[in-house]
């Protein structure tokens, strides 16, 4: 493409996106861009000859009058079709622009057009890889281009034009290494896309321009330098009095009494050595990241460094990408921050640079394009930078770290490699910043020879996730498949197998019969012991659970021993045959290193042993819970742990798991997590129940005399709020279908007379899918944006469809009760269907129960109420975020009111929160009253 090229940017509005026949145009728009600048516009509104669709109208703004005067698309073809000879055409999302009107030429009697095509959504996601969206409306906000009718042809053509022209640009300056592995595979991408690329190609090679310094090249990659600063030494003091925060603070932030409160408590704990835990409850609003962050920093420039952990790696990458910057403004002094996750959420190079020259489909093509240029912008290597809200290619698979033991130290990626970097930041950075799983599963090492503080944030969850964390799992049937994949490769025929290694001297005969022969030991008794624990624990079960999804029985612990001394032999046989396993597969990948460097081996060898490498390492990490199997383990895990064997009961070829998990965190986080740490301070903005913190201390495992700082929040919830309790429900215990029924009847109702941005909660997904179905046939659904978790998308898809809607309806259950933040009208009405109890009848829910129970006390009391009481809190702290926030929570279970332990519910409002008890009838005249008034 020249210079002298025009592009036609095209934009049309349609009544339908099905090219069956039965939609026509609305709008055709299109800009011209010669020499890089816009020349010329052409916009007609076209009369499709039939009704447009509501949902079109309220997307668009075109009504059946706009265009009742306009032509039919029949009387100006002919114009259109001449203008876009002798051009590129361009759309944001081409597929569907170009074919739609080649679909309305060939019914108008023009052949289609052959002129070439340019996709700015692909370019956008090659140029711009770390975007979360990539509609048209957010593109024209990141690049602040004005966009004066969302939807309207005409100013959707005009902020695509904006937009080429800005991707072009980036085009041209993109590195000449980068352009080459683009260029290698440009025919991937949608119509001429990819030549927007050979032409920037070109363009560079005529020049000699050195990489910036802030970019290297590296192997076949071009990555972002690692640039290092020495660190003058740091001398400042933290600021105890108001006019210092205020002095600190400046522009960025206001001071607020709270929390200059917690972050003087914060830094005391931090830089003392009498004290060694503190809990601090701070209610939303209160500004918590930065009053437990800034005193972390001082108290780092004071020598004592500390690891920040968070509930989930989203929350943690906010912190990262949010809350860092702010504090690089905030304060006086540079620091270093090093991001801790499991090695599988980073990219490993030399994989993905192998898994150029393997064949790829277009969209995982497509991929590998995106990243090439997010390498050269990523100083971390975290897939999770890219944004994708699921990691469902098969790319990934083939492209994520799988730990420090897999890096090739003669790699020319070795000392790039950015689990290796994580590492070495970690030695030296004041501030760590972790998630609670990797937390659980790397304390020792966090907490390292020189003691660090441990900051546990949304610590409300650090409990539950430990016990996850500690859940052991055995997948009998994927040791199986692992070490059937592996004998295969091992003695194919018709591949390549160990036979061409001993051709090519890298294996010995008896080296390849010994690792052949460990494998075969696993890969034969492991199904052995597979139906013997079937037919001891499963057997009765599957007679009684036909119906049920899953078939899961808990095992006595006594009885699982008696288990294992019975096939004692078995299991030390698979426990010897993995050990020497791991310790063949080590040689083998010394021997692999040092061939490579000698250059000894071709590139299907190479591929080979890798692959049979990867293999070894699965097989060893689906068997790393072996040892559980072990006698002594038993014994001392036998209070604490709940045993359970599960399969799927409806699939042929369900996969038999044995899962050993904790039930419960006592003398569990106090010697293996807190005891690693010199201090440890746990925040939460629901920590404290009215009647004390006792439960979530023995949920932390904390002793009872931990100290506990209650902050005030700083919402007006008098003025702010409404809660309404319905007295008239039905019981949703005694009479399930009628509480489903009325549950339809009142959100319709609820719905159809406001209009407000509406979060529903519920407990089950089961009970979400029924209300969607009853909702999607009742008028209301014409009317408002109705978004379901598990059947509109996956939760980050419909966060983000709420979050940009207008006046839409989400029906949410589970992590929707918690960490979403919908501030001023994102959310301004809360509807709770059911309490939120925990179902009692799970395997650990009955482990934790019986154990209360055998101690003297009434497990609903001590558990089950307590845990619903913090959900309660929880989901009540969706409602109201800011000073500026006004909204009403409806909760839909008349449990709250008719139930003695409704008093203790009721108290986990907000004080200061009016609360009226009602019936159904008066739901509507309260809403009116509130928003109204």
């Amino acid at each position: 493409m020249r210079s002298t090229t025009t592009y036609a940017v095209v934009d049309i509005e349609t009544t339908g996106t099905s090219m069956d026949g039965s939609n026509r145009m609305l709008q055709f728009s299109c800009v011209f861009i010669n020499n890089q600048k816009i020349v010329n516009t052409f916009n007609t509104m076209i009369n499709p000859g039939i009704p447009i669709p509501i949902e079109v109208q309220k997307l668009t703004g075109i009504s059946d009058k706009n265009v009742r005067k306009a032509p039919f698309f029949e009387d100006i073809v002919g114009t259109i079709y001449s203008l876009l000879q002798d051009t590129v055409f361009v759309a944001h999302n081409i597929n569907f622009d170009y074919r739609f009107l080649n679909e309305e030429f060939l019914r108008c009697g023009y052949p289609e057009l052959s002129i070439q095509g340019i996709d700015t959504v692909q370019l956008s996601q090659i140029i711009l890889p770390t975007l979360p969206s990539y509609r048209l409306t957010y593109l024209g906000e990141y690049f602040a281009i004005r966009h004066e009718h969302p939807h309207h042809a005409d100013s959707d053509a005009f902020v695509t034009a904006k937009l080429f022209l800005l991707l072009l640009r980036a085009v041209n300056n993109l590195p000449v290494q980068v352009l080459k592995i683009i260029n290698r595979f440009r025919e991937n991408l949608l119509f001429q896309t990819g030549d927007c690329f050979a032409d920037a190609l070109k363009k560079q090679r005529s020049r000699t321009e050195r990489l910036p310094n802030y970019l290297e090249a590296v192997g076949e990659l071009v990555l972002r330098a690692e640039v290092l600063t020495i660190e003058k030494t740091r001398e400042h003091d933290y600021p105890q009095t108001r006019e210092q925060k205020e002095k600190l603070f400046g522009k960025f932030l206001e001071w607020r009494p709270t929390q200059s409160e917690m972050m003087d408590e914060a830094y005391h704990l931090l830089i003392q050595q009498e004290e060694k835990q503190l809990m601090i409850e701070a209610p939303t609003g209160l500004g918590k990241t930065l009053g437990y962050l800034i005193p972390a920093l001082y108290a780092a420039v004071k020598g004592h460094p500390s690891v920040v952990s968070t509930a989930t790696t989203t929350l943690q990458m906010q912190l990262l990408e949010q809350t860092v910057p702010l504090l690089r403004q905030i304060m006086p002094f540079n620091f270093t921050v090093a991001v801790l996750k499991g090695s599988h959420n980073y990219i490993d190079l030399q994989k993905f640079v192998s898994s150029l020259s393997k064949p790829q489909s277009k969209p995982s093509r497509l991929l590998q394009l995106r990243i090439v240029v997010w390498l050269t912008m990523t100083k971390t290597g975290d897939l999770s930078e890219l944004h994708l809200t699921k990691m469902q290619d098969p790319l990934f698979d083939d492209i994520r770290h799988k730990g420090p033991l897999s890096i090739e130290s003669s790699s020319s990626y070795y000392t790039h490699d950015f689990v290796l970097q994580q590492q070495l930041r970690q030695a030296t950075a004041d501030l760590i910043i972790t998630n609670h799983s990797y937390l659980l599963n790397h304390a020792e090492g966090l907490g390292g020879f020189k003691k660090k503080s441990l900051i546990i944030d949304e610590a409300q969850h650090f409990g539950s996730i430990a016990l996850k964390s500690n859940r052991a799992v055995i997948d009998f049937d994927l040791i199986k498949i692992i070490s059937d994949t592996l004998l295969v490769k091992i003695g194919s025929q018709r591949s390549f197998s160990f036979k061409e290694l001993e051709q090519q001297y890298f294996l010995s005969s008896s080296e390849a019969k010994k690792i052949a022969a460990q494998i075969r030991v696993i890969d034969k008794r492991v199904p052995i012991l597979r139906e013997l624990l079937k037919q001891r624990f499963l057997r009765k079960e599957e007679k009684e659970n036909k119906e049920a999804a899953f078939n899961e029985v808990a095992v006595k612990t006594s009885k699982f021993q008696g288990f294992v001394k019975e096939h004692l032999v078995d299991y030390q046989k698979i426990a010897k045959a993995k050990a020497e396993f791991q310790i063949q597969l080590l040689r083998l990948k010394t021997k692999f290193i040092e061939f490579k460097s000698q250059e000894r081996l071709d590139g299907n060898t190479r591929t080979f042993i890798l692959d049979f490498i990867d293999g070894g390492l699965e097989l060893l990490k689906v068997l790393e819970n072996w040892h559980r199997f072990e006698l002594d383990e038993l014994d001392q895990i036998a209070e604490e742990t709940v045993i359970s064997l599960q399969i799927p009961t409806k699939q042929i070829n369900g996969h038999l798991r044995l899962s050993f998990g904790l039930f419960k965190t006592n003398n569990y986080l106090s010697p293996f997590i807190y005891s690693k740490f010199e201090h440890t301070l746990f925040v939460g903005a629901a920590l404290v129940l009215p009647e004390g913190s006792d439960y979530m201390k023995n949920q932390l495992d904390l002793a009872k005399e931990t100290k506990v700082l209650k902050l005030n929040g700083s919402f007006d919830y008098r003025n702010q709020a409404l809660g309404l309790l319905i007295a008239d429900a039905p019981d949703i215990v005694a009479d399930t279908e009628g509480y489903v029924a009325y549950l339809g009847r009142v959100i319709e109702d609820i719905l159809s007379n406001n209009n407000k941005q509406t979060m529903i909660l519920f407990n089950s997904l089961e009970m979400i899918s029924k209300i969607y179905d009853y909702l999607r046939q009742a008028e209301v659904s014409d009317e408002r944006l109705i978004i379901a978790q598990g059947i509109t998308g996956s939760n980050e898809k419909i966060i983000k469809m709420f979050e940009l809607g207008d006046n839409a309806v989400l029906l949410g259950s589970g992590t929707f009760w918690e960490g979403i933040d919908l501030p001023k009208d994102r959310l301004e009405l809360l509807v709770i269907t059911r309490l939120p109890f925990q179902p009692p009848d799970t395997l650990v829910n009955r482990a934790k129960y019986r154990l209360a129970q055998s101690q003297g006390q009434d497990s609903f009391k001590t558990i089950a109420l307590p845990e619903a009481m913090f959900r309660l809190k929880q989901g009540l702290g969706r409602l109201i975020r800011t000073k500026e926030d006004k909204g009403v929570v409806i909760v839909l279970d008349s449990r709250v009111v008719s139930r003695t332990y409704g008093v203790k519910l009721r108290e986990v409002f907000p004080h200061e929160m009016p609360v009226r008890i009602i019936e159904s009838t008066e739901i509507q005249n309260y809403l009116f009253d509130f928003w109204e008034n």
